[in-house]
This record gives structure tokens, C-alpha cells and sequence, in this order.
């Protein structure tokens, strides 16, 4: 009885420490003395995993990283124990994609674990494609009788992220494309250090909102390096209904991407009453097809394919004026 308690024991430790593993943490999960006689296996630890690379607000690459763990299952060694990283012939991220900071684990002697660490090399990777980082691992005698235990396989992509030669010049022309259900043409510019927005919703508001702009008609819209854009609440243009004058904001976010022939933003937005919290299409979704935004999918000196919605008919003034 009493062997069968020590063994209970005994599986309950090393499922209390299989179940502690981290990624991150090299650590010690048994604290008994180092058995000399004791038996042990070597296995990774989170053996698969998918990653991505990313992009900093400024445009620079942001490595995929990871630290690369292996365990001793059994009772901690008197002696330290070294484990070889072999990359497997199955890989498809090449060596100038990747750094090891080492080719070997060791595990110190009365320690259960060890790790080295895993980096990308962003640039060299191919953009948009997903590559297989496979390594094997061998401790001799003492592999994991598991082969998922002995060879780890990453899956990573390089964000498909096309950084502009010029900054937001890059930027700079004629737009096409659909504007808040609208075929439309925007134009931008540099105004200092500003980058500025004109012609947006243009449609939308004269034709099916039906008043005409009077005033305005230009935004400034933060572009930054990573591929995102901002727009920050703010007055966009002036109205005439039935000879009275309205004032309206715009606020929104969205994408810019140049990866294709010719750049492209995707921006969502609303247009407002200055004080009011709701915008026009959240306000009135109901009159377009339940959309509470309205969307700007536009190319750079492109031709994209746009039409008006047929969901779109003006409108009766409806509101509080």
C-alpha cells in the first residue's frame, strides 16, 4: 500500500509540473536532491506555435520572438545535460531569416530546465507568406520517446506591410473608388506638416442627405507609419437646407496598404452634428441597410470598381430641425 501511495505520489508531482509549464520561464518544478541513479527523458516545451511579424507606429519591423524551452521529465540529474538544436531539413524559413543565441541547451546539474532564444530576421522573409521554422532536439538516450516531444515546428509570417519610400508624399493625388456608397474621387495633400483630406462623403451628403456643402469640404487626417490612419473629431463642412446653414464633423479610422500596384486606404466613418455623440449613419442605419458607418474603399490614381448603391434613396428630413 505504501508503494502505491508513493507512486500516486509521485504522478501527481509530475502532472503538477506539466501543467505549470511556460514558455517563457525556465524553472524548477521538482526541489528534491539529485539522483544519480535516477532515469529522465528531454522533450520541448510548446513544441508548435503560430506567429506573426508586426510594424511600429514609425514603419520599422517588429520581430516575431519566442524562447525555446526544454525539460527534464523525472528527478533533477547530478550531472548537467546538454541538448543539440538541429534545424530539420523541412524548414522553409532560410538561416538568414532567423538567430538562435545558441545551437544547445544545457540543463544544469539538480535543474529541469533550459532554453535558448528565437528570433526573426523580418526583412529577409518573403511578405504576406507563411514559412516553417522546424528544430530537433537530441539528448541522446535521454529523447523523449514522443517524436512531438523532440521536434518543434513554428508557423510565421512576415506582415504583408509595404512601407512608403517617401512618407506620406507617397500619399499625395487623386482617389478613387467607393465613398459612403458613392462612387467618388477624393484628393490629399501636404499642408505643412499636415496631411489633408478633401472631397470626403461629398455624395453622400448632397445627394442623399440632400444639402448642398456651402463651406469647407477639407480635414487633416494623421497618417502613420504603420499602416493606420486617424481621424480626429473635427469640423469638416458647412450646409444650406431650405436657407439655413449647418455645421458638421467627421471622426473615423481605418488603413492605409501599399503592397499592389497603387496604394489603397479603407476608412470607416461617421459625419456629425457638432455636440451630438451619434453620427448620421448610426443615427439612421435603418435607412442604410443596417450599416451604422459609413466606409471609404479608395485606390491612388486607380480605377476601382464603384457604384451607387441601390439601397440609397434620398431621403425627407427627419430630424430635429
Amino acid at each position: 500500500m505504501k508503494n502505491i501511495f508513493k507512486l500516486i505520489f509521485a504522478l501527481s508531482i509530475t502532472s503538477v509540473f506539466l501543467y505549470s509549464c511556460d514558455e517563457e520561464v525556465a524553472f524548477d518544478a521538482l526541489t528534491s536532491a539529485p539522483n544519480a541513479d535516477a532515469t529522465y527523458y528531454v522533450q520541448f516545451i510548446n513544441a508548435a506555435k503560430t506567429m506573426e511579424t508586426g510594424v511600429t507606429e514609425a514603419g520599422a519591423l517588429v520581430e516575431a520572438k519566442s524562447t525555446i524551452a526544454v525539460s527534464l521529465m523525472g528527478m533533477p540529474s547530478s550531472s548537467e545535460i546538454k541538448v543539440d538544436l538541429t534545424p530539420d531539413p523541412a524548414n522553409t524559413l532560410k538561416p538568414n531569416m532567423y538567430t538562435l543565441s545558441a545551437n544547445s541547451i544545457t540543463i544544469p546539474a539538480g535543474k529541469t530546465s533550459g532554453s535558448v532564444n528565437f528570433s526573426t530576421v523580418a526583412a529577409n522573409m518573403p511578405v504576406g507568406q507563411t514559412v516553417k521554422f522546424v528544430l530537433n532536439m537530441s539528448a541522446g538516450e535521454h529523447n523523449s520517446p514522443s517524436s512531438t516531444g523532440t521536434k518543434l515546428t513554428y508557423n510565421i509570417k512576415r506582415i504583408e506591410f509595404c512601407p512608403l519610400a517617401n512618407g506620406n508624399a507617397d500619399l499625395v493625388g487623386t482617389w478613387s473608388g467607393e465613398d459612403a456608397f458613392y462612387a467618388s474621387q477624393i484628393e490629399t495633400s501636404i499642408s505643412g506638416t499636415d496631411f489633408i483630406v478633401a472631397g470626403m462623403s461629398k455624395e453622400f451628403i448632397e445627394d442623399w442627405w440632400g444639402e448642398k456643402i456651402t463651406a469647407g469640404g477639407s480635414f487633416k487626417m494623421t497618417v502613420k507609419g504603420n499602416g493606420s490612419v486617424d481621424i480626429p473629431r473635427q469640423y469638416i463642412y458647412t450646409t444650406d437646407y431650405k436657407g439655413e446653414a449647418f455645421d458638421y464633423e467627421i471622426k473615423g479610422s481605418g488603413k492605409w496598404e501599399n503592397c499592389g500596384s497603387n496604394p489603397i486606404m479603407i476608412i470607416t466613418y461617421d459625419i456629425y452634428y457638432p455636440g451630438e455623440d451619434k453620427g448620421l449613419a448610426a443615427q439612421y442605419s435603418s435607412y442604410l441597410g443596417g450599416a451604422t458607418f459609413l466606409t471609404a474603399d479608395i485606390e491612388l490614381t486607380g480605377k476601382k470598381s464603384a457604384e451607387l448603391f441601390s439601397l440609397l434613396t434620398p431621403i425627407e428630413k427627419v430630424v430635429r430641425k
